[in-house]
This record gives structure tokens, C-alpha cells and sequence, in this order.
């Protein structure tokens, strides 16, 4: 069975058991494709982002850790850098850290929230501005301390990633994080968010150094989480059998739970990008329609806007490979589109949009691409290109 064949049933494993996710007409969606030019992919569907609407703010006491399968309520007893411990009326509950999406702290500062909802959907500068007004002063509680410092670290690592910063202060804020917090249930995601950030400065072999420790945490989403980005990376450097060797790992080692789905899902992306590479374009080419079909399977959105990012990205240059420039160019217009807020993977769609404008004789759009690639992401490695 095919990678993407497996996808399929095991992406309709979840489907048969998830929430059901609101309707939306084709009708309320096709003026903005039309107003854009945008022309239908075959076979697929134009997907909707869905906007997380965040429950009121946690009562004064109460913890509420936010899973990607629900909320758990009730009193944080101990945090380390695998688990959340959470009691309830005397009992006690050990949350995974690879299932929490965030906690909302009991007697947080109020402008933590706001800030950390904005750095989840990509609005970095917002978030920062919000986190910056923080009293630290008046934060008793080391944990919503060190959640101050990780939304901070985070927005600096991101902005740098899409050319918006200098990547070797983000090396330091990551680094001086992991140092100072070992015990944060974030120290997995900084260990993540360091490999990517010595992978865009070209430090490769660093970079695996950082993605091999996420497999020491012996979980199956974290051995599949350190082989795909392990694989990224020998994928950035070219060595593409390399590169697939590990996807191939991931998905042996993802399960079947929601979140291996996840890893299932950015495997099988990541593997046909490399199939592609290595000259099997019609192939890839249908495993990355169907991530793109599958990923609405998962139920946090931030996740499923940065898969379908780089899906409708790594389908675009798959139609640039296959010579079909107006498939490639609507793949371009999902992420220009749609996924903007993903600022690393907009930068690479305004790039390519801007060749291939240029190519088919648009000078005018072409040259407009390329003005908001240097005005929104003057450090990227697509503006210097």
C-alpha cells in the first residue's frame, strides 16, 4: 500500500469519530475566488480557515489545560518537560505534552491570553507588544513566568524564520529558554524551534543534533516528530534518499492516534516533496492532494493552516515541475490567499508567484508579488533570491 493510500484510511479513522466542523457554502467563498482570479484545483476542494474562538477568560483558581482533544479543568499540581499533572476533586490526571495546545494559567495576567491567541495566529508583532506590557513584577507563579518567556521566544524565533528578524539573536533567545526552563512543559517545542532555526542559518548537522533529542523522549509521536524534521532537514540539504529514509520512519512510527495523524500526514507531505525532487512528480503529485483533502481531519486549526501551507506550496512546485504554470499559479494563490498569516511559507509563495507572473507575461502582478516579498519579508531567503 502507497503512503497516500494509507492516509486514506487512516485519515477515515478520525473522520468517522471527530467533530463536526461547521458548513460552509461553496457560495460564500466563490467571490473571493473570483475577485482573485483563482481557478479551482482539480479534485480538490477550496478549504476555509476556520477561526479558533477562545472560551471565556479561566476563572480566578481554576487551570485549564486546552488538548487537542478537549479541556481539562481543575488545579495544575506539577508540570515537567513531558507531562501536565491536573487534579480534580481529588483526582489526578498526567496530560502528555505532545496533546496540549496551551494552558490558561488560574490568575494569569490579563493581556497573556490576548498575546498568546495573537501568537498563535501568526500575529507576532501584536503578540509581542501585549507580552512586553506584562508586569512581570507582579507574576508570582513560575509557570505563567515561564509561559511569558516562551510566547516571548516564540514570536522573536517566527518573525526571524520568515525574514523579519535576525536569526543568530533567535539562536540566543532559544538557547538562553532551553537553559533557564527545563522543566516547562514548552522545552520540546524550543528544542523544535531551535533545530528550525539553526536549519534556515544552513547549520545542518546542529540542527539534527537538536531534532535527535526529541526522539529520546521515546513516545511514538515524538520518535515520528524527530524523524520528519529530521528528514526536512537532509531534505534542505539535498540529499533527498536520505531525507526520505526518515519519512519513511516517521510513518512507521506515527500510530493511529489524532496526533500521529498529524505526523502522518506532514510525513507523507515532506516524502513526496522528495519523490518529486528525485523525479516522480505524478506521483507526489497525489500524495499531496490528498494530505491536502486529509488535513481537515485534524482538529486544531493552527496546525492545519501551517500543513495546508506548505501543502498547496509543495503542490505548486510540483505543477512548476510538470510544466503546468496555471495549476501551479492557483496552488501559489491558496497560500497568498488563504494562509498569509503562515509568514514563511507566504514569503515562498510570493516569490514563486513572481516567477511565474513574470514567465507568463504579467509583468504588472508579477511586480506586485515581488514589492510585498521585500516590504513584508525583507531578511527572507526568497527576497535575497
Amino acid at each position: 500500500m502507497r503512503p497516500h493510500e494509507d492516509l486514506r484510511a487512516l485519515a477515515q479513522t478520525h473522520r468517522e469519530n471527530r467533530m463536526k466542523l461547521p458548513h460552509f457554502s461553496p457560495h460564500r467563498i466563490a467571490p473571493v475566488v473570483h475577485r482573485i482570479g483563482l481557478r479551482p484545483l482539480s479534485a480538490l476542494v477550496l478549504l476555509p480557515i476556520l477561526v479558533y474562538a477562545a472560551d471565556p477568560v479561566a476563572a480566578q483558581g481554576i487551570d485549564r489545560i486546552r488538548r487537542h482533544s478537549g479541556t481539562e479543568s481543575g488545579k495544575i499540581s506539577q508540570i515537567t518537560a513531558l507531562s501536565v499533572t491536573i487534579s480534580k476533586g481529588g483526582v489526578e490526571n498526567k496530560v502528555p505534552v505532545e496533546d496540549i495546545r496551551w494552558i490558561d494559567f488560574a490568575a494569569e495576567p490579563e493581556n497573556l491570553k490576548p498575546a498568546r491567541q495573537s501568537a498563535r495566529a501568526g500575529r507576532y508583532q501584536d503578540a509581542l507588544t501585549g507580552l512586553e506590557a506584562i508586569d512581570r513584577g507582579d507574576v508570582e507563579r513560575e509557570a505563567i513566568r515561564q509561559d511569558i518567556d516562551y510566547w516571548q521566544m516564540v514570536c522573536h524565533v517566527q518573525l526571524a524564520l520568515s525574514g523579519q528578524g535576525d536569526p543568530q539573536a533567535a539562536i540566543q533567545k532559544v538557547s538562553n529558554f532551553i537553559g533557564n526552563n527545563r522543566t516547562s512543559y514548552h522545552l520540546s517545542t524550543a528544542i523544535e524551534l531551535s533545530g528550525n532555526v539553526l536549519l534556515a542559518t544552513d547549520q545542518f548537522d546542529a540542527a539534527r543534533s537538536q531534532f535527535a533529542k526529541l526522539g529520546k523522549a521515546k513516545s511514538p509521536y515524538f520518535v515520528a516528530r524527530s524523524a520528519v524534521l529530521t528528514g526536512i532537514s537532509w531534505q534542505q540539504q539535498g540529499n533527498h534518499q536520505a531525507a526520505v529514509e526518515e519519512f519513511d520512519r516517521a510513518l512507521a512510527a506515527a500510530g493511529s492516534s489524532p496526533r500521529g495523524l498529524s505526523q502522518h500526514l506532514e510525513a507523507t507531505l515532506h516524502r513526496a516533496v522528495s519523490r518529486a525532487a528525485s523525479g516522480n512528480v505524478a506521483e507526489a503529485t497525489d500524495s499531496v492532494k490528498d494530505v491536502i483533502e486529509n488535513a481537515v481531519s485534524m482538529r486544531d486549526k493552527s496546525e492545519d493552516r501551517k500543513l495546508l501551507s506548505r501543502a498547496y506550496n509543495a503542490l505548486g512546485d510540483c505543477y512548476v515541475q510538470s510544466g503546468n504554470q496555471q495549476a501551479a499559479c492557483d496552488a501559489f494563490l491558496h497560500v497568498d490567499v488563504l494562509f498569509h498569516t503562515e509568514k514563511k511559507e507566504h514569503a515562498k509563495a510570493l516569490y514563486e508567484l513572481s516567477r511565474l507572473w513574470t514567465s507568463r507575461g504579467k509583468a504588472a502582478r508579477a511586480a506586485g508579488a515581488r514589492q510585498r516579498l521585500q516590504k513584508n519579508y525583507p531578511d527572507s531567503k526568497w527576497a535575497r533570491q
